[in-house]
């Protein structure tokens, strides 16, 4: 079989320390294939180490290390290259010997130029079909690998789902009752302070308990939103204030920072900074990542900064504090579903992901610089609603 020469033309190394059979084969076989030559077993390893040859055809009877043994370091180095052994006349019982060792074929001295092309074309080809087989078998073993780790992780999500199924379930009740009771007390403060000169002890009650109210009207909202995930016909977005967002929790996330030991100071905007979206899931966005900086802070003592602006063609808010920092290689985690930076006991790796998410649902983007031991940034950006 006759290979005709092409743009990456098959390699051939010869081993032979005989040159007569050695150059004549090189002769023979050089207008088809880049040929090397070696004239001893240790020149031919090092050469097939740095050529890579698709076919070795090796004397057996050579001075030094002769032919069986150096198949056996071919074999060491690389079990699928193809090898055909070289034999002199009286050599046929070695030449078979050779072939249990793992050569692939063998041809006799002197050779006729018809077989031995037909043979090292045949072994070329083999030798090129079980790298590809193998190259094919690498790339679907990493294949499966994500795919497995792609369904584990979708595994992971499904057992949250159902989870959260539940969860959902066995929290709506107790929440609705409590909401009634908090609209109860509300009643009770406010009527015992209309009797209580311009504003007492009550009036900073009347405060905490309106915070309250609102985060439970927040949870019930979330339930709510939870509960329509999968249903037809998904709540249309609406002009939203992104500043009255920021406010509301900068207001919740005071006592928070208060009991961290946490100054937290907010920079709004007297712009509204409408948006089209979903309140309930900017809401959420804005407070994972304002709780995220308090926490991050706390074991400073230290500060944490809520900037929003309106921007060119979009509300910028920017939560910077002066924690520990995050780690240049976390860094791309951050927003992957269960990694968190976090002690275990005080955090699920799903805050930022959760904000990631809600941020792309607004055509949003979501940016951090983060400097260890200095703090971290973290810029959200929303497009502004034409009014």
């Amino acid at each position: 079989m006759h290979i005709s020469a092409s743009p990456d033309p098959a390699k051939i190394l010869i081993i032979d320390d005989e040159i007569g059979p050695r150059e004549s084969l090189r002769m023979l076989l050089k207008p088809s294939y880049q040929v090397h030559t070696a004239e001893n077993v240790e020149t031919g390893l090092q050469l097939l180490q740095e050529k890579h040859p698709d076919t070795i055809v090796m004397d057996i009877r050579m001075p030094g290390i002769n032919g069986i043994d150096g198949l056996r370091k071919i074999r060491e180095i690389d079990p699928h290259l193809s090898v055909i052994m070289f034999t002199g006349f009286g050599a046929l019982e070695t030449a078979q010997e050779a072939l249990r060792l793992g050569a692939n074929d063998y041809i006799n001295k002197p050779f006729d130029a018809v077989q031995m092309r037909e043979v090292i074309g045949r072994n070329v080809e083999r030798t090129r079909l079980q790298r590809q087989s193998d190259a094919t078998a690498h790339e679907l073993q990493e294949l499966n690998e994500r795919l497995r780790n792609e369904l584990a992780q979708k595994e992971r999500l499904a057992s949250l789902g159902q989870a959260s199924a539940e969860f959902v379930h066995d929290l709506s009740n107790p929440l609705t009752i409590v909401w009634g009771y908090v609209q109860i007390l509300a009643k009770k403060l406010e009527q015992s302070g209309d009797g209580n000169n311009g504003g007492g002890p009550n009036t900073g009650s009347s405060r905490e308990l309106h915070i309250i109210e609102q985060n439970v009207r927040l949870c019930r909202e979330l339930l709510t939103m939870w509960q329509s995930y999968g249903r037809v016909g998904a709540a249309k977005p609406k002009p939203v204030s992104v500043s009255g967002i920021v406010k509301d929790v900068g207001t919740s996330a005071s006592s928070m920072a208060s009991q961290s030991g946490v100054q937290l100071d907010c920079d709004i905007a007297e712009e509204e900074c409408l948006i089209l979206g979903d309140p309930t899931q900017l809401t959420r966005a804005v407070q994972n990542v304002v709780i995220n900086a308090i926490q991050a802070a706390s074991d400073k003592h230290g500060k944490v900064v809520v900037n929003c602006r309106e921007k060119d063609l979009y509300a910028d808010i920017q939560v910077r504090d002066t924690g520990y920092g995050i780690a240049e290689e976390e860094i791309e985690k951050i927003f992957e579903p269960y990694f968190t930076t976090k002690n275990a006991k005080n955090g699920t790796g799903l805050g930022l992901y959760i904000t990631k998410k809600v941020m792309d649902d607004h055509h949003g983007s979501i940016d951090v610089q983060s400097t260890l031991g200095v703090g971290t940034t973290f810029t959200l950006r929303l497009p502004l609603h034409d009014k």
